[in-house]
């Protein structure tokens, strides 16, 4: 199990925890794709906020596993 687990532990959150996370990210990558897509085709269309190239690098850096794991850190530290 420890091979299920590993990152699990790594990041300090649940299994149903992680899939929130998870899916969140899923769900905001396919947003972003969608609306890129548009843009891409219909250039004087802004993409969305949120799906735009920066949004979305302080999305997905927000919610990476380092940072998710340093966050946990600093409040058990409290």
């Amino acid at each position: 199990m420890g091979f299920f687990t590993k990152h699990l532990e790594h990041v300090n959150e649940s299994y149903v925890g992680h899939a929130k996370v998870a899916m969140c990210v899923s769900f905001k990558l396919l947003a972003s794709s969608i609306a890129q897509a548009v843009h891409a085709v219909l250039p004087f269309v802004p993409p969305p906020c949120g799906t735009d190239v920066c949004s979305l690098i302080d999305y997905l850096e927000d919610k990476s596993p380092k940072v998710r794991s340093k966050c946990i850190d600093e409040t058990d530290n409290r």
